[in-house]
């Protein structure tokens, strides 16, 4: 149930990208401003309202029934998708992106700290792996409803399209999802449950365990990453779709399927990125952070060859195989990190540790667009410029940290099971 809502409630999140100039054009903005206020303002108020109220969800996640505040969250980030059919000016469809941006941002906390109730740790990499696919076939689904029904109905339907469903299937999971027992999963724990059929884990946040997750060293590595690691991805979801169709001139429809084919390749890295990692990690737990760092700085090298494509452009087939290729490494990552996560953080701290993980990844995936604008002033508004300093920056930065996460997890996970 939880990876059937993450389809829906994905989808809208990359919904304007194949449309960014012809939302630009009706509301009279120059190729400049295109850049700054769609792909800057809104996507910074989109992430950063999700990461800001991410942060309360996580609070609430470790005091409260969790199911409630799932259900009523949703419904309150998706509604706006469908209010985009009656905007008119700019500062309505920022509004409204704003709002959606909670039903991405707040229910991240909640979804893993469920998760982390239900599975173990040798099995947490790869249901992790799930909840990246289903992301990313919620992202494939929008950004192709987007490509293909914006240039034929206007930009607005697609978000109509997407919404309503997301709406009814939120109402109808209230008969679905099941609240899990807290910790009923931890390895230091189960004997307790075993012995004792009414034993309940009563642990509950406080202010003095919220900040004990900064004296977790892998929380914190993990944490640092986040601004440079998303920042590769904004230039991917906000401006490599209207890069290639303006800057390389592709159709819209032929840069979507080139963004579709990337994000049809991130559906595959996440799912085995999740698989190998859960392997890496029940061989050597260690070993995982291995995989983690290699695979993003490989990722950049399929990113900066379609960033650089010169005329006349490969055939549509050959861009769209590397476009799979960036998109099946760049994404195996993202489910070992949350698998990592749950492993050294306890049952009552996770949604809190997922709100601050989810707020920096926000930042990131906000702030990106804004720095991207201001590496193109700097460069002469060289889009091309831009893009290849931050991705490789970003995942330079991240793969990085990623190798030396490995030094500390497998002595911070040790630790939280002692306990």
């Amino acid at each position: 149930t939880h990876r059937t809502q993450q389809d829906t409630r994905s989808s809208p999140q990359n919904i304007m990208a194949p449309n960014l100039t012809a939302i630009a054009r009706e509301f009279g903005f120059s190729d400049k401003e295109r850049d700054s206020k769609l792909g800057g303002e809104i996507s910074f108020a989109f992430f950063v309202m999700g990461g800001l109220v991410s942060l309360l969800v996580g609070w609430l996640t470790d005091l409260i029934e969790r199911r409630l505040l799932f259900i009523g969250l949703l419904i309150l980030g998706l509604c706006p998708g469908v209010a985009t059919i009656l905007v008119t000016k700019f500062w309505h469809l920022l509004a409204l992106r704003a709002v959606t941006g909670i039903a991405i941002g707040g229910a991240m906390p909640l979804v893993f700290s469920f998760l982390g109730d239900l599975f173990p740790a040798n099995e947490r990499a790869f249901v992790s792996a799930l909840v990246s696919l289903s992301i990313g076939v919620g992202v494939t689904l929008g950004q192709l409803v987007a490509g293909f029904a914006g240039p034929l109905w206007g930009w607005r339907m697609p978000f109509v399209i997407i919404s309503l469903p997301a709406v009814c299937l939120t109402v109808a999971s209230w008969w679905v999802i099941v609240e899990p027992e807290r910790g009923v999963s931890e390895e230091g724990l189960k004997l307790r449950f075993k012995e004792k059929e009414e034993y309940h884990y009563k642990e509950r946040i406080t202010a003095g365990k919220a900040c004990g997750i900064f004296s977790v060293a892998t929380n914190c590595l993990v944490f640092f990453q986040g601004i440079p690691g998303c920042l590769p991805w904004a230039v991917i979801m906000v401006f490599l779709n209207d890069f290639l169709t303006q800057d390389k001139g592709m159709t819209v429809q032929d840069s979507t399927l080139v963004l579709t084919a990337l994000n049809v390749g991130g559906c595959f890295g996440a799912f085995f990125g999740g698989v190998w990692g859960q392997a890496c990690y029940n061989w050597r737990k260690e070993s995982i952070t291995v995989l983690m760092g290699a695979s993003t700085l490989l990722g950049t090298l399929p990113i900066i060859w379609l960033v650089t494509l010169a005329q006349p452009l490969p055939p549509l087939w050959a861009v769209s195989a590397v476009a799979f290729v960036g998109g099946l490494v760049g994404y195996i990552t993202g489910p070992n990190v949350r698998a990592i996560l749950l492993n050294v953080n306890a049952p009552e701290t996770r949604g809190t540790t997922f709100a601050i993980y989810n707020l920096m990844d926000h930042l990131g995936t906000g702030l990106g667009p804004g720095i991207l604008v201001l590496f193109m002033a700097a460069t002469g508004d060289d889009r091309k410029s831009a893009f290849i300093s931050a991705v490789v920056a970003g995942w330079g930065v991240c793969g990085g940290t990623w190798l030396c996460t490995g030094m500390v997890m497998t002595r911070d996970e040790s630790r939280l099971q002692r306990r």
